[in-house]
């Protein structure tokens, strides 16, 4: 009952770290997916040789199933894997690491995983959002002066806004449930460090079979994404209805 609630909200330290851990690589994860998406998005508004190709290879990531990606992000990070390869080539010995056995270093793995996974969607919808602008108010802009920084920041920026939004809620509703690439890298480990909070629900449900505990939890990160997503999407609907008069 909602004896469950008060338990996960007040006395269950491990469901709210998940919480905090699982926004905290929400936050870092949508921030940098969002500004490589950017910048390959502005890149590829320019005409060059091989694009198309590069076009592809760019979205291939996106394509490949979530455990597929954990389960390669493994193997490349283990001690004696590719990454710590290129890393002793480049600085010595010292800077091979322990990717799964130090609390960071563990976090940095997940966090990379992401990232490399899903920056093709920002930049996905970026590209498609930066096509779609109006040409007039750029031009009006470099006819009163404005240099292509300036463009960009005051004139072209602005009107992506509603698309950027878009993007954060989409991608946003999709890290909330990240669960795959955790569950391969991690398991949640060393210790509790990388549980997310969708890892600490299933453990509740299918390790300890408490089925109703973890469905409380479920319904509270359903009621807070709800909230997030209107949050996110309220200036999109304001933006929306001044269109409208």
């Amino acid at each position: 009952g909602f004896e469950n609630y008060s338990e996960l909200l007040i006395w269950d330290t491990r469901f709210v770290y998940a919480v905090i851990r699982t926004v905290l690589i929400s936050v870092i994860c949508l921030s940098l997916e969002f500004s490589f998406g950017l910048a390959l998005a502005v890149l590829f508004l320019r005409e060059f040789r091989g694009k198309s190709l590069l076009f592809s290879a760019f979205l291939t990531p996106m394509m490949i199933l979530p455990v597929v990606v954990g389960y390669i992000f493994w193997m490349l990070f283990q001690f004696n894997g590719p990454i710590n390869q290129v890393l002793e080539f480049c600085f010595g010995a010292g800077a091979m690491a322990e990717w799964f056995r130090n609390a960071p270093f563990a976090i940095t793995a997940v966090i990379a995983t992401e990232v490399w996974h899903w920056t093709p969607l920002f930049f996905l919808i970026l590209l498609s959002g930066l096509n779609s602008i109006p040409e007039n108010p750029v031009r009006a802009a470099v006819i009163l002066g404005a240099n292509p920084r300036q463009v960009f920041w005051r004139v072209v920026l602005p009107m992506l806004k509603p698309v950027i939004i878009v993007a954060f809620v989409i991608r946003s509703m999709e890290i909330v449930k990240l669960f795959d690439e955790v569950f391969m890298l991690t398991r949640g480990g060393p210790g509790s460090s990388t549980e997310t909070i969708s890892l600490y629900i299933y453990k509740l449900a299918f390790n300890d079979f408490q089925l109703a505990y973890g469905a409380a939890a479920a319904f509270i990160v359903l009621v807070g994404s709800l909230v997030l997503i209107h949050l996110l999407l309220t200036p999109v609907r304001n933006q929306l209805l001044e269109v409208g008069r």
